[in-house]
C-alpha cells in the first residue's frame, strides 16, 4: 500500500474542500412562478386597454376631454411595456410587437399608415377591423400618440385603434391562457411536445426573455436617444410627444423585476438575487430623478450623463444574469427572445 508522507497529509488536510455539487433545479417551479407573473402583467395590460376603448368612446362622443385618451394612452403603454419582453409565442403569432407598438419607426410608417386609415370612410376608421386593414404602424399605440400631438383629427380614427388594440389584448389573453394555450404547452413540455422538448428549454425561453428586455431597455429605449458622445437624437426616443420616454422604461425595469422575483430567485442563491434588486431599485431610482423629460435629458450634458448612468445599471443587469444567475439555472442567454428558444 502506498503511504503518504506526513508533510503531504499536512498540504492535503489545507487544500479546500471541494465545491458541493450544484441543487438540481425545479424546472417546473420556475415554470409555474414565470406563468404566474405572466398571467399578471397580460391582464393588466388587457384592463388597461379596455379603459383605453372606454375613454376614447366618451373621448370621440363628447362626454370626456382629449386629455384623458392621453392619459389612458399612458397607461396602456406602460402596462405593454412588460410584454415587450415576451416576443414569441402568441405575441409572435399575433404580430402584437409591431401592431401595438410599431417603434422604432424610422421612416414616419405610423404618418403614412395614419394617411391611408384616415382616407377610409369615417365608418371604417371606427372600427376594429377598418383599422386591421391598414398598416401595422397605423393600429397602435404611437398612431393614437400622434392623432393626440398633431392637427389630424382625432376621431373617430381613435375609436378604431382603441377597440383594435383590445381585441389584440383579449388574443393575447386567451393565446396564453385558454385551455389549449401556449402557457399549457409550456406546462406539458417533453419529447412529444411541439415546441418545448423539455421543462429546461421553458426556463431557458423565460431568463432569454428577461435578458431581451433589458436589452430593449439599455440599447433601444435608452440607447437611441442618447446617441453618442457627439450627438444626441431626442426624437429617437420612444413616445417622446407625450412624454412617455422614462416611464415606459421603467415599466419593463419593473416587468422584468417581476418576472425575475416570481421564476428565477427561488432557485438562485440570496446574495445573487439581494444583487440584482439593488442594482434594479437603483436604476429606477436614476431613472425617475432625471428632469426634464428623457428625450430633452439627452440633448443636455449633464442629462446625457445621467441617462447614461441609467443605460450602465440596466447593462450591470445584464450581466447578472449572464455570469450569476444563468449558471446556477442551468441555462445561459442566447437568440432573440422572438424565437422562443
Amino acid at each position: 500500500m502506498t503511504r503518504l508522507s506526513p508533510a503531504l497529509l499536512c498540504l492535503v488536510a489545507l487544500l479546500p474542500p471541494l465545491p458541493a455539487p450544484a441543487a438540481e433545479v425545479d424546472h417546473a417551479q420556475i415554470r409555474d412562478g414565470a406563468l404566474e407573473v405572466l398571467v399578471r402583467q397580460v391582464g393588466a395590460f388587457r384592463s388597461a386597454t379596455a379603459s383605453l376603448n372606454n375613454v376614447a368612446e366618451d373621448v370621440c362622443a363628447e362626454r370626456a376631454a382629449p386629455e384623458t385618451l392621453a392619459l389612458a394612452v399612458g397607461d396602456a403603454w406602460r402596462a405593454w411595456a412588460p410584454l415587450d419582453s415576451y416576443q414569441f409565442g402568441p405575441v409572435e403569432q399575433a404580430g402584437a410587437a409591431l401592431s401595438i407598438n410599431f417603434w422604432p419607426d424610422k421612416k414616419d410608417f405610423v404618418g403614412r399608415g395614419l394617411d391611408a386609415l384616415q382616407a377610409l370612410p369615417e365608418d371604417v376608421q371606427a372600427r376594429a377591423d377598418g383599422v386591421a386593414s391598414v398598416s401595422a404602424a397605423a393600429q397602435g399605440l404611437p398612431a393614437l400618440e400622434r392623432l393626440l400631438t398633431s392637427d389630424r383629427p382625432v376621431c373617430p380614427a381613435a375609436l378604431g385603434i382603441a377597440a383594435h388594440v383590445q381585441a389584440v389584448a383579449d388574443a393575447l389573453y386567451e393565446g396564453w391562457f385558454s385551455s389549449d394555450g401556449w402557457a399549457q404547452l409550456m406546462r406539458t413540455a417533453g419529447p412529444a411536445n411541439p415546441v418545448y422538448l423539455s421543462d429546461e428549454e421553458v426556463t431557458r425561453t423565460f431568463f432569454t426573455a428577461a435578458d431581451f428586455g433589458l436589452e430593449r431597455v439599455a440599447e433601444y429605449r435608452l440607447g437611441r436617444p442618447l446617441g453618442d458622445y457627439d450627438r444626441a437624437f431626442p426624437r429617437r426616443a420612444e413616445a417622446w410627444r407625450l412624454g412617455l420616454s422614462a416611464s415606459i422604461a421603467d415599466a419593463q425595469l419593473e416587468g422584468v423585476a417581476e418576472l425575475v422575483e416570481g421564476a428565477f430567485a427561488p432557485a438562485a442563491p440570496e446574495e445573487t438575487v439581494d444583487r440584482y434588486f439593488t442594482v434594479s431599485k437603483a436604476a429606477r431610482e436614476r431613472l425617475a430623478a432625471i428632469k426634464p423629460p428623457l428625450h430633452e435629458a439627452v440633448d443636455d450634458q449633464m442629462g446625457h450623463l445621467r441617462v447614461e448612468a441609467v443605460q450602465t445599471r440596466v447593462q450591470e443587469l445584464r450581466t447578472i444574469l449572464a455570469d450569476d444567475m444563468g449558471p446556477v439555472l442551468g441555462v445561459e442567454t442566447g437568440f432573440s427572445a422572438a424565437d422562443g428558444d
